[in-house]
């Protein structure tokens, strides 16, 4: 059964937007063909490893394979006797690291997996002497050590990416690295819950909004700076109404439910329902990972009331943001990327954190469609065979870009890819200056934006549009270095050879496009250059920040006095003078702190508010002064803070530009690259398969780093030799107890058989060796609750092979 998406599309001149309305969730069927989307990796490049002594991880582990088509053999059984809370580094890489490698390599994985599903019921902390990792992060990047600073050398060079994560895997890690989950909750009910809320949650583009808490522990509320950048982004975000807000407070009202929340507080408590499928959110504490046994509210508390996925740290980690989750992950989630993805491209350090989280789930991600052509299901097919698969994207935005061929669930070979073509065209205007680029040989969508980023950063360039570029993957963010908004053109439009259906604006003789591609000298246009606005926000959602720290010796007579000059040029002074032999600096400063929030001449829009006070070393003091009205130019307001005899940090007079990059006008400009349909033809030398049933699968990639997948399947059955085999269950009927032992018989149509081989959710089963029939016995309580695959495989003395047809069984609980 797959997807399609009905949309309705809109646009603002304010903001590119496009908005979807689907109708009876997102499911079609196809007549002869059952076909799936999944966004940014699917089960095809997911392992889901089950400790083979807890009922409770083999059920859930086969019931997440079950719900993301994860391929049986796919999925790894290890054996933990020690419990779910720790082990040490010489358990963990016997018991869980050397098996997986191993696995990978001899069922001809190690390429192909990106993803690794810790199903229940194992250690979340794992010891490398006596340093703590979260097992998670461990085969993320391997197990670290705290020598020297406490994170030098364990930094996430995957961190802020936006590219993909195999080809951008993290540098520190010392063998193959995985977005690493653990799938696990207070009850395996509760567990299937948070699989069934990541999978139902994908293209779901969700209306919920997303809350970035300030709370009121100074110690946990520390990521509240990073705030407006994400909110930022998010504006800018390509064709997404994504709803991202901040407040002051500890825990928001979550109902409506929320897409989203992030805070920072030892204890709390949420009621059921809190979030929509596909909600991240986490806070900010120390034992929030130690999932069993802490004294902290865990992540637990998260997923139990709806969240998709959350994070916590398994020991303590100091108050370091790098540590924790920055709320970037919201803007991933809004260009498409899955919940793994998010949360490890916004996690600097994350060795000492777990994840727990349905990892493929991608409420935003933008699907295509697709379909076999000319084929029917289970069609006979001998000798070299043509194929033809169509795909479609959703949009112009999202083109798509590759085709890979899988052969029952194993990657065969990339049938189509369309980079960005050398000899296409790019063309820029930016405040007025006119940039070009043609794409060398070689281009890839990352490769291009740092050309152009490079293009955009010459002096030249620079000097003129007083525009700067940092390229972050696969898109460009663009920031008026001179604070003031460039050139706003009253119309957009767009090249006559951007994609058919790219949305166009009223058009102007002195308002050139941003950005448009043209095919140049090459056959074709396969690049594509989006910019998140049709021109700069008028002004940036952040407000200006200045952070001041008050140290020193108190005695009677000791004054802190601030002096404010307006954008206008007037002037305010506050002042507080010390009259207490037993004050400190934090006593006078939070006095000043008082007075200032209580002068009129600073309570407009052009003034200033004193805010987030806290303990600071040796009795110390930290406090900062906010603009009241966000933008750059409000930020303009000019401040001084001075003292008879205590030390402040900063000196002199300043401005409330100390988040200037949060305050400059910014735009964003998203490289793709592909065509919005893809027609491929492709020849098939069935010789190459065994005879018997096979199924092929099509996955279609959208042309940007996000990659989101579109997967089309069609079972076939080869037959190039007389040879041929039968599958029976001879007591094994759908549904069948899982405590009782059951009988499947394999008879092959010759004696010249060497092996029959049997497989299911797990890999092999057994092999019985020279006979043409055999009979296996399989044992219910090892492959556990669930619906389980069964086929075999016959090979005779002469290599020649036949697959049988897959027949499946759920194992139930009681009869």
């Amino acid at each position: 059964m797959g997807h399609f998406t009905c949309y309705v599309e809109s646009f603002s001149m304010g903001r590119l937007s496009l908005r979807r309305t689907l109708k009876g969730g997102i499911i079609a069927v196809i007549v002869g063909l059952a076909w799936n989307l999944y966004a940014g990796g699917s089960g095809l490049n997911t392992v889901v490893i089950v400790n083979q002594n807890s009922p409770n991880s083999v059920e859930l582990g086969n019931y997440y394979t079950e719900r993301r088509q994860v391929p049986p053999e796919n999925v790894l059984r290890v054996n933990w006797t020690g419990g779910n809370i720790s082990w040490t580094a010489a358990e963990f890489q016997p018991v869980l690291l050397d098996p997986l490698l191993a696995m990978l390599a001899a069922r001809g994985l190690t390429s192909q997996i990106d993803y690794v599903v810790l199903s229940m019921d194992f250690p979340f902390q794992t010891y490398n002497g006596t340093v703590i990792n979260s097992t998670t992060a461990a085969l993320f990047y391997g197990l670290k050590t705290d020598s020297g600073p406490e994170w030098q050398g364990i930094t996430n060079s995957y961190y802020a990416s936006e590219k993909i994560f195999r080809q951008a895997k993290p540098a520190s890690a010392p063998g193959p690295s995985f977005l690493t989950v653990m799938l696990t909750a207070g009850s395996l009910a509760q567990a299937k819950a948070l699989v069934d809320r990541g999978v139902d949650g994908d293209a779901t583009f969700p209306g919920a909004t997303v809350v970035l808490a300030k709370s009121s522990d100074t110690l946990r509320n520390i990521r509240y700076r990073l705030f407006d950048h994400a909110i930022f982004n998010v504006q800018l975000s390509p064709a997404v109404n994504y709803s991202i807000a901040r407040v002051t407070a500890d825990l928001p009202p979550t109902s409506p439910a929320l897409l989203g929340l992030q805070t920072g507080l030892p204890y709390f408590n949420l009621p059921n329902n809190s979030f929509v499928p596909g909600a991240m959110a986490d806070s900010l504490t120390s034992f929030g990972g130690v999932i069993s046994g802490g004294g902290q509210t865990t992540l637990l508390e998260f997923i139990h009331a709806g969240a998709s996925g959350s994070y916590g740290t398994v020991t303590e980690p100091q108050p370091v943001p790098d540590k924790f989750p920055n709320p970037q992950n919201y803007f991933y989630q809004s260009r498409g990327f899955n919940i793994a993805e998010c949360y490890y491209q916004s996690l600097g350090v994350p060795y000492q954190g777990l994840i727990v989280a349905e990892p493929l789930c991608a409420p935003f991600a933008t699907p295509g469609t697709g379909s076999w052509n000319g084929i029917t299901a289970n069609a006979i097919i001998s000798g070299t065979r043509q194929f033809t698969v169509n795909f479609s994207a959703a949009d112009a935005l999202h083109p798509l870009q590759q085709v890979d061929l899988f052969v029952d669930g194993k990657f065969n070979r990339t049938l189509t890819n369309l980079p960005p073509r050398s000899g296409n065209v790019v063309n820029l205007n930016i405040n007025q200056r006119p940039m070009g680029l043609v794409i060398p040989a070689n281009a890839t969508i990352g490769s291009l934006a740092s050309d152009l980023g490079a293009v955009i950063n010459q002096a030249a360039n620079l000097n003129a549009t007083k525009v700067m570029a940092l390229v972050r993957g696969d898109r460009l963010e663009l920031r008026s270095t001179s604070g003031a908004r460039p050139f706003a053109p009253p119309g957009f439009c767009v090249s006559s050879n951007t994609p058919p259906g790219t949305p166009t604006f009223p058009t102007s003789t002195n308002s050139p496009p941003i950005a448009g591609t043209s095919a140049g000298s090459a056959s074709a246009l396969t690049t594509f250059v989006t910019p998140g606005n049709e021109f700069f926000p008028a002004a940036s959602p952040a407000f200006g920040v200045r952070s001041y720290t008050v140290n020193g010796t108190m005695q009677p007579g000791t004054w802190l006095r601030l002096t404010v000059t307006r954008t206008n040029g007037t002037q305010i002074n506050v002042g507080i003078t010390n009259q207490s032999v037993s004050a400190t600096p934090l006593t006078l400063a939070s006095n000043l702190v008082r007075a200032i929030n209580l002068t009129t001449a600073l309570q407009g829009a052009d003034g200033l508010v004193a805010e987030d006070l806290s303990p600071w070393f040796s009795g110390g003091a930290g406090f900062n002064l906010r603009a009241r009205t966000p933008g750059f130019a409000p930020a303009g307001i000019k401040v001084q803070l001075a003292s008879n005899g205590l030390a402040l940090n900063p000196g002199g007079t300043n401005t409330l530009t100390e988040n200037l990059a949060d305050l400059q006008p910014r735009n964003h400009l998203y490289v793709t690259a592909g065509a919005t349909n893809l027609n491929v033809t492709f020849a098939l030398n069935t010789a190459t398969l065994s005879d018997g049933y096979h199924e092929l699968t099509a996955v279609a990639y959208e042309g940007s780093h996000v990659q989101t997948q579109t997967r089309v399947t069609m079972p076939v059955r080869v037959q190039n030799t007389a040879l041929s085999a039968t599958l029976t269950l001879v007591n094994f009927p759908d549904p069948s107890p899982v405590a009782d032992t059951y009988q499947i018989q394999v008879i092959a149509n010759t004696n010249n058989v060497s092996a029959i081989r049997l497989y299911s959710t797990g890999g092999l089963l057994g092999t019985v060796n020279n006979q043409s029939t055999a009979t296996f016995n399989v044992n219910g309580t090892s492959l556990g609750i669930g619906r389980h695959p069964f086929y075999a495989v016959v090979e005779t003395t002469g290599g020649l092979q036949y697959r049988t047809e897959t027949q499946r069984v759920r194992l139930v609980a009681t009869p």
